[in-house]
């Protein structure tokens, strides 16, 4: 990182000497922005000038972001609602009075990534291989044109920030920043790499911003690997990373440190007026309803803080006492972009909310925040969401120069573009402004500078740095000072001392100490200890660790947190047991995390005070206690059990047992454990110490259940750890199990008593099995989801069960509601006599119910029956689109010619396993050479051989049109074969046409006299004329890019494909796209149960719904609940009469360009043809 440092110099440079003439060698008065009151300039009236400029809004609630303002010179012109390129009301739906306009469609950006502005407020995409600014040449509102700043990474990039001329982008190697100093609008060469980081991967690298304190975040995925090696700073509050991070990086990228950690997967993060960080963390939809599976969250990013992602199968509740405040949360989603909106054109309620986005379910939320002690929570509001099917896939948002929040969409090779949002009344209340010049007061130049919108943007930086500068330092630390004037811009003035000037003196915190109100304060100590951190003063920092106001107190725990040393440590230890007993969560939290800092001294005074304070404080300490010495694991323990022993509050009991949790080494689970259970195992091997933990598990036993669902539930996980055979402590786990009981909870209890290691009693048993049985039925009855990950880890948790129980099979047979499609998970431990037994009761349950949901389990267990009846019921349920696939396969174990035509429509199934059974079945019945059946083969035949596991497929579509018509046309049949042999299936595909002329137009997608056209136009083209240039006009000119543009593209990569298609059966398939259609392209029907009928193929796809892209490039959204009917079609995506009025230079231009894909320089025009 070393060598950043003069890359940083040299632009310090740059950006002086770019002040200096833009400011000051105009001769004419220059616009710079910022309000400007009408009273004197005379520097003797600054005091009362200043009070008056900058204390007008205090009318407005708190007065914080109204004090926002932003001059007329900055606001930019918006297009009339009646204007949008496409019909915004049929397509967002937004809180009345607020317009939602296009400003960019997919033909200027396709599959947009991520969004920033730069510092003209221009805005800037990425995409897979582009970085853009789309320009609005004629500020009517619409982009007209993008220009390509960069090409590449070819894989995109996941977060942009503007630095001056610099652009920083993650992607490619790492961290990246691609230079413009020539101020042309394009990169001057390849990016340099600052930092190599993982990068490109839905779970790496994302967003990068520069912070309140002029440090650089980065935010990172849980597989990003950002581990201790990446610690490289002394003050970092983390030393050990866990999964996905917040990191920091300092301003000239000289060293970093892990903030925060233990997230899964954040795209995006925000900071508000008080310098706290926020992410919007995804959960992890596959575990949706099991006992681990946590919302998508809004989260705080408290330095030091763990945010709960241990494992895929183990997330931390929110209760824990170890968790970040979660601001929100808001159920099932993929979060990505986050912002705080701190302008002034968006109505009150919005000012400092913070937006943030959610791409499966195309939403935008508005969380307006509130503090609640030391922390913040919001209530979802949803503020943007798409209208009817209208796909809206937003990634990252903005807010732009005017106030307006600009949102771009994309992902996953979906339909790129910009969304505005804006509130028009809101642009009708700006402030009257006077112009700045380079002859304005100090008074005014301050009052801009202080109340310049959305300071952390590019766009706003490059305002007000230039003031900042040319102001000094004197200037924010009087306005710091000044409690005349509007607590908003007090906390500008600290965050401009922070940034530009090296933060505050200790002196000047300590004349902030009393200030008021409370969040001036808390920002100054905040500064202090982020530019005061060697060492730290420790009598300066008590005065704010021992604020009554909890905000300013968990600033001085976090400045702490984050110093390198402190002066006297001695000098902390009362306000450290003032917060570890006190009635703030977080900041007992953040308390306990110095305790383990603490020199011996003062650990032993802090050890012998907080005692006095009673159980709160106490319990705390020792949590703090833990990672200090081995000896606090004795400690720890004797200490919860007796709370929980105790007659205590609930919510002390619940920090009790997680503090028994910690205790026992967490929830960190060893190699090998089963997913289903890394919630319920511990890291440490206690085995050793047997003896002294069997009083514990007897205390324990006797302790549960309190009668407190939370402390119950963390109590059983504990007792879980311990490795307790105990059948009384068996019965009341079951006990908790009842018929009302939530499905999720019952789940947690039964994974609990299979870590109960004793024999089962006829009564256990029996509860076990119906509570397994009854699992199906309650998430019925709740209409609860269940995602891919469901089957695997309750089969886990039976199989467990079944180890401990050799009748539990027995048991589940019988049990009244046994015979739904869940339970058919239930059957892998099931012994070979009981089938029978078990095929009938599933046979009874689907007579007796006439909308049993039949699914391919319940199809393949009948399946194994012998009874010519259970075939027959089988044969019934083919109409039954979702179970057609799995009824063939088992009718093609014993193949009846009445089954033929069946077997024929099976050779259209994408699905390999279906199509190889099909043929197989057809192989055993007689020969045929019916038109229908011999067109299905040579179908099969054509799309299949693109990949070396289809081969073997193919042989055997080969085989039975040879053994059809006693011949094999010079197809070479296994291994030596394996390979495309485009002419041996062209020999096949002529004489099948020539067979069954009118029959094969229609099973092939095309007729005779397109075919005819497309021969004799092949056939006067000149090749050697083929223009790459024409060629890659017209490839994008009739959209090709859009399907075929790189890893995104939701259709083949075309490198290379004139190597492997002849030109004739190149041109073909694009002529006829429906004629050969491989099994990863065939597209998906969806019929709505409001009659509607989408086609496309699908993108994402979850349990509670779809996304599909359509042949027009639109995306579109389907929710599970609305789909009536589900089915893939042997067709593509791709659209008929794309050679539609081609010339004959234009097919050699085309193929010219194809030829050139995949090359490592691509040809020029002239040496291509």
């Amino acid at each position: 990182m070393s060598t950043i440092v003069a890359w940083w110099s040299s632009f310090l440079a740059w950006s002086r000497r770019s002040t200096t003439r833009k400011v000051h060698s105009r001769r004419k008065p220059r616009t710079v922005a910022g309000p400007s009151p009408n009273n004197p300039t005379d520097s003797s009236t600054k005091g009362t000038r200043m009070s008056q400029v900058l204390t007008h809004d205090r009318r407005l609630k708190d007065g914080w972001a109204h004090s926002l303002v932003l001059a007329s010179a900055m606001l930019v012109g918006l297009r009339p609602s009646g204007e949008t390129l496409v019909a915004a009301e049929s397509a967002l739906k937004a809180p009345a009075g607020f317009d939602v306009q296009l400003f960019a469609d997919d033909a200027l950006a396709h599959d947009i990534h991520c969004l920033t502005m730069d510092s003209r407020g221009q805005i800037t995409v990425a995409g897979n291989g582009f970085i853009k600014r789309l320009i609005d040449s004629d500020a009517d509102g619409v982009a007209d044109k993008a220009e390509l700043f960069a090409e590449g990474p070819a894989i995109g990039v996941q977060g942009m920030y503007w630095h001056g001329p610099d652009l920083l982008a993650v992607g490619g190697e790492g961290l990246l920043r691609f230079r413009d100093r020539d101020g042309d609008g394009k990169a001057d060469g390849p990016p340099d790499v600052l930092l190599k980081v993982k990068c490109g991967g839905e779970h790496h690298a994302h967003s990068i911003q520069r912070g309140p304190d002029g440090w650089w975040y980065l935010i990172a995925g849980n597989d990003t690997g950002i581990d201790s090696k990446y610690v490289t700073l002394p003050t970092a509050p983390i030393k050990r990373p866990e999964a996905g991070v917040l990191y920091r990086l300092k301003p000239d990228l000289s060293g970093g440190e892990v903030v925060a950690h233990g997230l899964r997967n954040s795209y995006d993060f925000a900071f508000n007026r008080m310098a706290d960080a926020f992410t919007f963390d995804s959960d992890d939809e596959r575990d949706v309803s099991l006992p681990w599976y946590r919302p998508t969250r809004v989260l705080q990013l408290l330095p030091g803080s763990h945010a709960g992602w241990v494992t895929r199968s183990w997330k931390r509740p929110d209760e824990f006492l170890d968790m970040p405040p979660v601001v929100a949360a808001a159920g099932r989603g993929s979060p990505t972009g986050v912002v705080c909106y701190q302008h002034r054109q968006f109505p009150e309620k919005y000012r400092e909310s913070l937006f943030v986005l959610d791409w499966t379910f195309g939403r935008v939320l508005a969380l307006p925040l509130a503090r609640k002690g030391s922390a913040w929570k919001a209530e979802p509001e949803l503020f943007l969401s798409s209208a009817g099917d209208h796909g809206f896939a937003p990634t990252d948002a903005e807010v732009g120069p005017d106030g307006s929040l600009f949102l771009s969409v994309g992902g996953r090779g979906t339909r790129g573009g910009v969304w505005r949002v804006s509130y028009p009344a809101g642009r009708k209340n700006k402030l009257t402004v006077d112009e700045l010049t380079e002859d304005s007061s100090a008074t005014d130049k301050l009052s801009a500078c202080l109340t310049a919108p959305q300071p952390l943007s590019s766009w706003s930086r490059a305002y007000w740095q230039p003031l900042a500068r040319q102001l000094g330092r004197e200037q924010f630390v009087e306005t710091a000072n000044n409690e005349a004037l509007l607590p908003a811009v007090r906390l500008r003035a600290i965050d401009v001392l922070t940034e530009s000037f090296g933060g505050i003196s200790e002196t000047e915190a300590a004349d902030l100490s009393q200030a008021t109100p409370a969040e001036v304060r808390a920002k100054a100590i905040w500064s202090l200890g982020r530019t005061r951190v060697k060492p730290l003063d420790a009598e300066v920092t008590n005065s704010f660790l021992q604020d009554r106001d909890p905000l300013v107190a968990r600033a001085a725990l976090e400045a702490i947190l984050s110093a390198e040393n402190v002066s006297d440590w001695s000098l902390l230890v009362n306000g450290i047991v003032q917060q570890l007993s006190g009635d703030d969560r977080f900041n007992r939290l953040t308390g306990s995390r110095l305790v383990a800092r603490l020199d011996q001294a003062s650990f032993q005074s802090l050890s012998q005070t907080v005692v006095k304070t009673g159980w709160q404080g106490t319990l705390m300490y020792a949590v703090g206690y833990l990672p200090r010495s081995t000896a606090s694991t004795k400690y720890g323990i004797q200490l919860a059990v007796r709370v929980l022993d105790g007659d205590h509050p609930a919510s002390l009991k619940l920090q009790a047992a997680r503090l028994l949790q910690l205790a026992l080494g967490d929830m960190v689970p060893p190699a090998g454990t089963a997913a289903a259970f890394e919630a319920y195992s511990t890291r440490l091997d206690l085995s050793a110490f047997e003896r002294d933990l069997d009083p514990l598990r007897v205390r324990l036993t006797e302790s549960f259940p309190t009668g407190d669902p939370e402390v119950d539930r963390e109590l059983a996980r504990a007792l879980t750890m311990l490795s307790i055979a105990n059948t009384k402590l068996l019965d009341k786990v079951l006990a908790k199990i009842t018929d009302d009981s939530d499905p999720v909870e019952d789940i947690h209890y039964l994974l609990v008593a299979a870590r109960i290691l004793t024999p089962r009693n006829r009564a256990q048993a029996e509860a076990i099995a119906r509570g397994l049985v009854r699992l199906e039925p309650k998430i019925v009855a709740r209409k609860m989801h269940q995602d891919l990950n469901w089957d695997d880890r309750v089969g886990e948790l039976y199989r467990e069960l079944a180890k401990l129980d050799n009748d539990l099979a027995d048991q589940l047979v019988v049990q009244p509601e046994f015979g739904r499609p869940g339970h058919v998970l239930f059957l892998t431990q099931l012994p070979q006599d009981l089938l029978p037994k078990v095929i009938e009761r599933y046979v009874q349950a689907i007579t007796d119910d006439a909308d049993y949901p039949w699914n391919n389990d319940v199809v393949f267990l009948i399946g194994e029956s012998k009874q010519p009846e259970h075939r027959e019921l089988l044969r019934r349920q083919l109409e039954q689109f979702k179970v057609r696939g799995a009824i063939l396969v088992i009718l093609a174990q014993q193949p009846e010619e009445r089954d033929r035509d069946r077997f024929v429509e099976g050779l259209d199934e994408s699905r390999v396993e279906v199509l190889t059974a099909c043929l197989n079945a057809l192989a055993a019945l007689k020969p045929n050479q019916t038109a229908d059946e011999q067109l299905a083969l040579l179908k099969a035949l054509r799309r299949l051989g693109t990949d070396e596991k289809e081969f073997p497929i193919r042989d055997k579509a080969a085989k039975l049109l040879a053994r059809n018509f006693g011949r094999d046309l010079g197809f070479v049949f296994g291994p030596p074969g394996y390979r495309p042999q485009n002419e041996a299936v062209q020999r096949w595909t002529e004489f099948l046409t020539k067979m069954f002329p009118a029959e094969s137009a229609r099973a092939l997608g095309g007729d005779a006299e397109t075919l005819t056209w497309l021969t004799e136009q092949l056939a006067l083209v000149d090749w050697t004329a083929g223009d790459v240039e024409r060629g890659r006009q017209l490839f994008e000119k009739r959209s090709c890019a859009q399907c075929h543009g790189g890893r995104r593209g939701l259709g083949p990569d075309l490198a290379g494909v004139t190597s492997r298609f002849s030109r004739q059966d190149l041109f073909v398939a694009i002529a006829l796209p429906n004629r050969d259609v491989s099994t990863r392209y065939q597209t998906t029907l969806f019929e709505t149960k409001r009659g509607k009928v989408h086609t496309g193929l699908i993108v994402y796809e979850s349990a509670e719904g779809f996304l599909l892209r359509n042949s027009t490039n639109q995306t579109i959204r389907i929710e599970t609940s609305d789909i009536e009917t589900r089915r893939t079609l042997p067709q593509s995506l791709m659209p008929g009469g794309l050679l539609k009025d081609f010339r004959s230079a234009d097919f050699a231009d085309l193929l010219a360009y194809l030829k050139s894909l995949g090359r490592s320089t691509p040809p020029s025009a002239t040496t291509a043809r």
